[in-house]
């Protein structure tokens, strides 16, 4: 049974779960709000079940509310690609919006709601856009859901959208013809200093730091399309982390008649990791018990990421294990080979632990952790956030460089490896190198890479560690104090319930 007044507010996102993540926790503080709004998502069965799993992370008191009126809806199965469209979108949609149940893959179950009043959407969704547009002839109000930072925003997005983009393939492509489009999106690397208010200035070829592949991406000339022509956006950022940059952007979007809501930071405590995480949580245990808080690193480059040659990745776990530091690595990529010999390495050392899976929050949260050697997602930046333990940073490619310049430039609380970048791109001469002593210059080796470790390792139970740790944790003070009574992220989200909750 619905309840006519009620308001109805729809998410979409591709794949991406970093993308997916922070709606359950956004989602949650429109509950505790209002009452007389629900939720839908609809998604795919690869992301179904880990929303489901973020809900059962609010506090008791509001779960059962939540899952009430939050209705995850799987409408594609698991018959989906990251690039591809998808094509269920639309035809879901149009049932929805015009009063016809729509069923859930995953469990069968057929879901009746009322028409969306708002739709927020993931600006690589073009697909989900296009059709929004369409069924409603306009009249529904689409806010971009930005889970990445206004620098990011400005770095990526600031360039029109190629010309050769194309809408119909866009909403309706096969496989085939997106890597035929993507193949022509292509943009040229260069050595051009690239720097917005409160972006560290870099040159072009440093946001490749990794030897990834360079083709066109349909997913940035998505974004640069949809961006700025839709009602809105809103950022899971804050500005105690880039205030500079939010203000431009929000210049920006105000001088398109457009309002930005920052509400950042979005990230969810974790419950203990009961039993899948057990195995790594006595580990830890017997760390703090042997070497104390903070003695462990913990390193993890996401769910994608796993280099050609991993060489580098190899040097820096050695040189860690030798220095005596516990170390727990998870590595959940499915590129990952590990050779016998390095798994030896692991079986052998009693102060070190491999996983193919890890409880991330859990490990982040455990007193025995001091450092998290990260790629630099801005989901693994807000979870370290909020657990007090600073990076230091292997970024791989998109928006992670650029976050952590960020952290070590702007605010000095973190540490960035250079030598480990590989590549044409990611060996050329960094921009904080530009007036270096050839003398100094990186040179990108293995055995640069294990200097570099050591010398990391050495800084970090140092004065400089401890100012960097120290740093850290005011950042992260400032950041996720937003969300108080008064704060920046408090503020933003109360506008948007009055001034677009409220209004449509």
């Amino acid at each position: 049974m619905t309840i006519p007044s009620q308001k109805h507010i729809l998410f979409h996102c591709v794949l991406s779960w970093g993308h997916n993540k922070p709606i359950v926790p956004f989602v949650a503080q429109i509950f505790q709000s209002r009452s007389d709004v629900i939720v839908s998502v609809l998604t795919s069965a690869l992301t179904y079940p880990k929303l489901l799993a973020e809900l059962d992370k609010l506090p008791p008191e509001v779960q059962a509310d939540a899952k009430a009126r939050f209705h995850i809806i799987d409408i594609a199965g698991t018959d989906v690609q990251p690039l591809v469209p998808l094509r269920a979108f639309e035809p879901v949609f149009k049932a929805m919006y015009g009063g016809d149940s729509v069923k859930c893959l995953s469990t069968g179950k057929t879901f009746t709601l009322p028409a969306p009043n708002i739709a927020i959407i993931d600006p690589f969704a073009g697909y989900a856009i296009e059709a929004i547009r369409e069924t409603t002839k306009n009249k529904m109000p689409i806010f971009m859901w930005a889970t990445f930072t206004a620098g990011s925003v400005l770095t990526m997005f600031s360039k029109a959208a190629s010309e050769k983009l194309d809408v119909q393939t866009l909403r309706y492509g096969t496989e085939e013809d997106v890597m035929a489009l993507q193949s022509q999106l292509g943009e040229p690397v260069t050595d051009e200093v690239i720097s917005f208010p409160g972006v560290p200035p870099m040159y072009g070829y440093e946001y490749y730091p990794q030897g990834i592949p360079i083709s066109g991406n349909i997913f940035i000339e998505t974004g640069r399309k949809y961006m700025t022509s839709c009602n809105g956006m809103i950022l899971a950022s804050s500005s105690a982390y880039e205030g500079k940059s939010i203000d431009v952007l929000k210049e920006r979007f105000t001088s398109l008649g457009q309002a930005i809501y920052t509400v950042g930071p979005l990230s969810l405590p974790d419950p203990p990791s009961g039993e899948k995480g057990k195995q790594v949580v006595e580990f830890l245990d017997k760390m703090h018990a042997k070497y104390g808080e903070k003695s462990v690193i913990y390193m993890s480059f996401g769910t994608v990421f796993w280099p050609a040659n991993p060489e580098k990745i190899w040097a820096a776990i050695e040189e860690i294990l030798a220095s005596g530091t516990p170390l727990v690595w998870a590595h959940p990529s499915p590129f990952c080979q590990i050779p016998d010999d390095k798994l030896k390495m692991f079986q052998d050392s009693e102060i070190a632990f491999e996983t193919q899976w890890a409880p991330q929050e859990a490990i982040l949260s455990h007193p025995a952790t001091g450092w998290f050697i990260s790629h630099g997602g801005w989901n693994s930046t807000q979870e370290a956030m909020l657990y007090r333990v600073p990076q230091i940073f292997w970024p791989q490619y998109a928006d992670q460089p650029q976050n952590a310049a960020t952290v070590v430039i702007n605010h000095k609380a973190g540490f960035e490896l250079i030598e480990v970048r590989t590549g044409e791109h990611g060996t050329g001469k960094p921009y904080r190198f530009k007036d270096a002593d050839p003398k100094d210059l990186p040179t990108f080796t293995v055995e640069a890479v294990r200097r570099e470790i050591r010398d990391v390792l050495k800084k970090s139970k140092s004065d400089e560690g401890l100012m960097v740790r120290k740093n850290y944790e005011q950042l992260s003070k400032k950041v996720y104090s937003g969300w108080d009574e008064g704060g920046e992220a408090r503020k933003n989200f109360d506008l948007f319930l009055e001034q677009v909750v409220g209004h449509y």
